[in-house]
């Protein structure tokens, strides 16, 4: 659009073609109204002046006449002006006013009124607030002075120094008609601003629909990708743990650790970024349970001990001895992934030399303790200005970086949020080309010493075989993967490939716990759980449920717990903390921990 208009446009409408602002475009209007009957009034009072042979008069009308042509041509020019245009209309306002009272018709008459009254709703309309209180101050002063000290006053009668009738009349009649259509003119624009407001408001309520239905087709659209792609990856996963656990040759031991090491980083990878999503949701939490920190820190470097030493790092572990049996509440998962992603991205980054963590004990007091994690490395380091940078969701240090090393750019961002659901924060200590430390303190609840069995090692093995385990499985894959994990603890499952082969088979036989995919034809998990706790049989309705599920759904817990299952496992799952939830559920049924002779 245009802005520059000739100085022969009288059009209001091209004028305001270029303002999309409705109050703004009621202001020029209303300047325009001003300048146009200021002109015309200016027009029908000239020739009276002259003719009366009022000279003061005569040049104050040539005067206010020039000063509105040039005030006309430069609004009509670009709206840019309109502000300072109004500003000097009142200044005028005030000039007619002061020289009306004590100069030409030294009284108060019903055309000073007008002037005042027009000065007044010119102020607030055009300009701020404060400066119309003092516009307007300095407008109702004249006739205020004059209404005290006065002799008298004349609203109507003529006066010797007055414009002569009817050129009197029409100008105040002209004063009237401004007054009217400047209010006209403004309720308009208010009415058309609140129109668009409310218009804006059903656009912004729509979008916000959209919104959250894109926001939950996301969510919908990661549930089923998650599940897709966590059941192969389970199956893998399990596969290669059970055949590691099985008699192999050197290179077949080799083979299985690197597909074994990589299923593991492409489960993390999918872990973070079905995280990252849950934490832009504001939906993820903590859990709050006995860990052991010191088995779990080891447990954490054994897995990544072989992603060292391909590299021919050293990877160093140092834990406080005062953590040696001592557990303490919190969600071993995410104390996981934030020790996982710093190891790792310490190892990713390091050509040679070492990576070390170290657990330090900082304050223990009655039943809390403080504990400061660090992690170092001899790597290729980050300099001063990446350090503010690395910690952005898909940011990292430099783009040579993806290309050169690979990663999402989400594992420091992860970092960071997760410490903050702990009440920590991660902190740098860098210099490019002289390695990286990373640290942290939190602080844990006490939960007393460690009194879970011992992990299994390559003597020791799980036996539940007096547990009557039903599993609820479609997939054929991962029904034979948990037929050879529990075969490994003497167990004899009972397989059903949907949720009606599962009630009939808990209606005709009894189970201690049933193993419960979500994710079935005909009827989904979370039906079948609802119709077995809905049994007569109050056995039968009470049946321990373990759901199994590759799904990320961001109020997953709440939907098993609605349904009455007891617990969920996700998959790809870890069969030792399959293991750990059996035991739980099922210990009335005397499972025990045995020893194979070796």
């Amino acid at each position: 659009m245009k802005h520059t208009l000739p100085i022969f446009n009288w059009s209001l409408r091209r004028l305001l073609d270029a303002e999309p602002d409705s109050l703004k475009k009621a202001r020029i209007s209303i300047i325009f109204t001003i300048l146009i009957f200021s002109l015309i009034k200016g027009a029908v009072a000239l020739p009276g002046a002259f003719y009366a042979g009022q000279d003061l008069q005569l040049f104050r009308i040539i005067l206010l006449l020039g000063i509105f042509s040039v005030l006309l041509k430069f609004l009509l020019a670009h709206r840019k002006y309109a502000a300072n245009i109004g500003m000097i209309l009142i200044w005028v306002g005030l000039f007619l006013t002061w020289s009306n009272a004590f100069v030409t018709a030294q009284t108060i008459n019903i055309a000073t009124i007008q002037v005042v009254v027009m000065i007044i709703l010119s102020s607030f309309y055009l300009v701020n607030w404060r400066w119309a209180l003092i516009y307007s101050f300095l407008g109702i002063l004249p006739v205020s002075i004059l209404l005290i000290v006065g002799e008298e006053v004349r609203l109507v009668k003529i006066d010797p120094n007055q414009l002569a009738s009817p050129f009197y009349e029409i100008v105040v009649v002209l004063n009237f008609l401004t007054i009217v259509i400047a209010h006209f003119l403004y309720y308009q624009a208010l009415n058309r601003s609140v129109s668009e407001k409310e218009a804006l408001n059903l656009q912004l309520q729509q979008a916000v629909k959209e919104a959250n239905m894109a926001v939950q087709s996301k969510a919908d659209f990661l549930s089923t990708m998650s599940h897709e792609l966590r059941t192969p990856l389970n199956s893998v996963i399990g596969m290669t743990q059970l055949l590691l656990n099985s008699p192999y040759t050197e290179e077949q031991s080799e083979n299985l650790k690197i597909v074994n090491f990589s299923a593991m980083n492409l489960h993390m990878l999918i872990n973070d970024i079905l995280d990252f999503n849950k934490m832009e949701s504001d939906k993820l939490s903590l859990e709050a349970i006995p860990v052991d920190l010191y088995r779990l820190v080891n447990n954490i470097c054994l897995g990544m001990r072989f992603q060292a030493e391909e590299k021919g790092l050293e990877l160093n572990v140092t834990i406080d001895e005062r953590l040696k049996d001592q557990q303490v509440i919190t969600d071993p998962t995410r104390l996981t992934q934030i020790i996982h992603n710093l190891l790792g991205n310490a190892i990713k980054f390091t050509h040679s030399g070492s990576v070390s963590i170290a657990l330090d004990v900082l304050e223990a007091v009655d039943d809390s303790i403080t504990i400061n994690f660090s992690i170092t490395d001899t790597g290729i380091g980050i300099n001063i200005e990446q350090q503010a940078l690395i910690f952005e969701a898909f940011m990292q240090a430099s783009s040579s970086t993806t290309r050169n090393f690979g990663g999402t750019g989400l594992g420091l961002a992860i970092v960071k949020r997760l410490l903050g659901l702990f009440g920590s924060d991660v902190q740098v200590k860098s210099s490019e080309g002289q390695g990286s430390e990373f640290y942290f303190d939190i602080s844990f609840s006490l939960s007393g010493p460690d009194k879970e069995v011992p992990e299994t090692d390559s003597k020791m093995q799980y036996d539940i075989s007096s547990l009557r385990v039903l599993v609820v499985e479609d997939n054929p894959i991962n029904s034979l993967l948990l037929k050879k994990i529990l075969s490994n603890w003497n167990n004899l499952p009972v397989f059903t490939l949907n949720g009606y082969e599962a009630i009939e088979e808990v209606e005709r036989n009894e189970y201690d716990v049933i193993l419960m995919d979500i994710h079935m034809p005909l009827l989904d998990g979370y039906a079948t759980a609802r119709i077995i706790r809905e049994m007569t049989d109050v056995s039968k309705a009470s049946i321990p449920i373990i759901a199994l599920t590759a799904s990320v759904s961001n109020d997953l817990y709440n939907k098993i717990k609605s349904v009455g299952m007891n617990d969920y496992i996700n998959k790809p799952f870890n069969s030792d903390d399959l293991y750990r939830k059996l035991k739980n559920i099922g210990s009335r049924t005397h499972d025990v921990l045995v020893e194979i002779p070796g």
